[in-house]
This record gives C-alpha cells, sequence and structure tokens, in this order.
C-alpha cells in the first residue's frame, strides 16, 4: 500500500463523502474510488459497504482509517523532526527585544559558528521571546533582564549572560528651548513633535506610553529617518550604540534621558540543555 491511499482513507473517514475527500486530497472522485478499491485488495477485506447511492466505512473500515491516521502522523512528525534537525545544523536563530543587540550579536555569532546561517528576529515583548526559545524557534534570545525559573529537579531552565548596555538620550537642536538641560526625562518632551523609527523593540512601546500628548512622525526606513533627522529641526532619539556609529548632525545636541526604563542592560539566554553548545559565543560576548 502507498502513503498517499493511507491519507485518502483518513480523508473519507474526516469528511464522509467521495466528493469532500477527493476535493480536501486533490484529485478526482473516480480516482479515489479505484484508489481505495486497491486498497481493499492489498488488505484483503472490504473496507466500504456500498450501495448504489451511497458509501460508508464498515467497522473494519474505521479501525483501518484508525490505523493510517497513526501512519499519516508518524510520518508527518518524522519529516517535520528531520527538518527541524537539520535547519539546527545550518543556522542559528536568534531573537531579540531591541535592534541594537541584534547588530552586536550578529557578527560575533558570525565568527563563532562558522559555516551556519545566522538569522535573527526583532519582537516588542518579551513574552514572544521566551515563547519562541521554549519551543526551538530560536536558538538563544536578548531580553532586559535574566531569567531565573528552576526546573522540577531544582537546577536553572536558562543560563543568562550579560551583553551590553544601551542607554537612550534625545537629538534636540541647539535653539529647542529644553537644549542647555543636562539630563531630561522622557515625559519632559510632552507634546512635541517627534521623529521615530517604528521598528525599534521594546523602545517604541516606552516612548508611546511616557511622553504624554506627543506627536509621533515614524519612518520605517532607517535611511530615511536619518536623512530626515539631519534636515529639520524635529527632535529625534539616539543611543550610545546608534551614537558610536552615526556621528550627531551640525547644530544638535543629545541630552541623555534618566528614564530607568531607557537605561537598561540586555541579556543573552539559551536553555541551560544548550548551554555547552554555545559555550564559544558566550566566551566571545564577554570579550
Amino acid at each position: 500500500m502507498e502513503l498517499y491511499q493511507l491519507r485518502q482513507l483518513v480523508a473519507f473517514a474526516e469528511y464522509g463523502t467521495l466528493s469532500k475527500a477527493a476535493e480536501m486530497v486533490h484529485t478526482s472522485q473516480p480516482a479515489l474510488s479505484r484508489s481505495m478499491q486497491n486498497l481493499e485488495a492489498e488488505l484483503g477485506v472490504p473496507l466500504f459497504s456500498r450501495t448504489k447511492n451511497h458509501i460508508a466505512l464498515t467497522e473494519v473500515g474505521v479501525l483501518a482509517a484508525q490505523h493510517a491516521h497513526v501512519v499519516v502522523s508518524a510520518h508527518d512528525d518524522m519529516i517535520g523532526a528531520v527538518r527541524e534537525a537539520d535547519r539546527r545544523l545550518r543556522n542559528f536563530s536568534f531573537g531579540s527585544i531591541a535592534p541594537a543587540p541584534m547588530w552586536e550579536l550578529t557578527p560575533i555569532a558570525s565568527k563563532v559558528f562558522t559555516g551556519k546561517t545566522i538569522q535573527s528576529d526583532l519582537q516588542e515583548t518579551e513574552a514572544a521571546l521566551i515563547r519562541g526559545l521554549d519551543d526551538g524557534t530560536y536558538n538563544l534570545i536578548i531580553l532586559l533582564h535574566p531569567l531565573e525559573e528552576k526546573k522540577s529537579d531544582g537546577t536553572s531552565r536558562y543560563i543568562c549572560k550579560a551583553f551590553i548596555r544601551e542607554e537612550l538620550s534625545v537629538l534636540l537642536p541647539v535653539s529647542h528651548r529644553l537644549a542647555k538641560q543636562k539630563t531630561l526625562q522622557l515625559q519632559d518632551l510632552a507634546g512635541e513633535k517627534l521623529l521615530i523609527h517604528n521598528t525599534i523593540g521594546f523602545w517604541y512601546s516606552v516612548c508611546k506610553q511616557k511622553i504624554p500628548d506627543a506627536v509621533f512622525l515614524e519612518q520605517s526606513e532607517l535611511s530615511t529617518l536619518r536623512e530626515i533627522v539631519h534636515a529639520s529641526e524635529l527632535p529625534s532619539f539616539i543611543t550610545n550604540i546608534t551614537n558610536s556609529a552615526n556621528a550627531i548632525p551640525h547644530g544638535k545636541v543629545a541630552i541623555p534621558l534618566s528614564d530607568p526604563e531607557v537605561n537598561v542592560q540586555f541579556w543573552c539566554v539559551c536553555l541551560a540543555e544548550n548551554a555547552r553548545e554555545y559555550q564559544a559565543l558566550f566566551k566571545a560576548i564577554e570579550k
């Protein structure tokens, strides 16, 4: 017997008619009927009771369909497991709560995992990242805090390593009313029109929540945002990491923000069971 015949039998058991089952397995009704007759001949027992206008599974046919479902499911599980294992061998995938750690970790991971494809993903919530780590979507995640969860045997579920710090500043024209301040809080920018990149992970929601009555002029392209920042008098944001790559534009000043929510320590987190596999990466991070 062939796997496609078992899929067809499972489809008939689920949908109850040859026409609907044929539609779901992408074949014609006559072809499906012949296939089921061949399956009966292979097994040597009748699986269907047939009348002029009706066909149904016999009691033995129901049992056959149940076993067919187990075989088909096992086949699909095998394909999924093998492909996932291959993906893990060929790829290193990580997720991050902010973009700067992705920029910093990608070249480090490329050197450590020579020959692997490095894939990164930005998320706005830590819950999505933790789910992805637990279900195998990510090999590693970058969070704003370490995870302290224990397994049932009392050992740590996760391994956490301190990574980089990032501190937010507001970029203001020298003529701005707040430009002479040594530090500011996000609430000091209330009512301002602010340029902001809309793909910045957790920073986006923090700024939205902490600056009352602000008008956010959002940009999706980072290069376009940089051009507008240089050409306009509108306030924008910069961090110690982005500042190291892009000089402060002429005629503007970067004022540090003192809110603890925007002065953060990032942590690299992996499952404890994979700690040995990523030991070289953690050593590279520490350097």
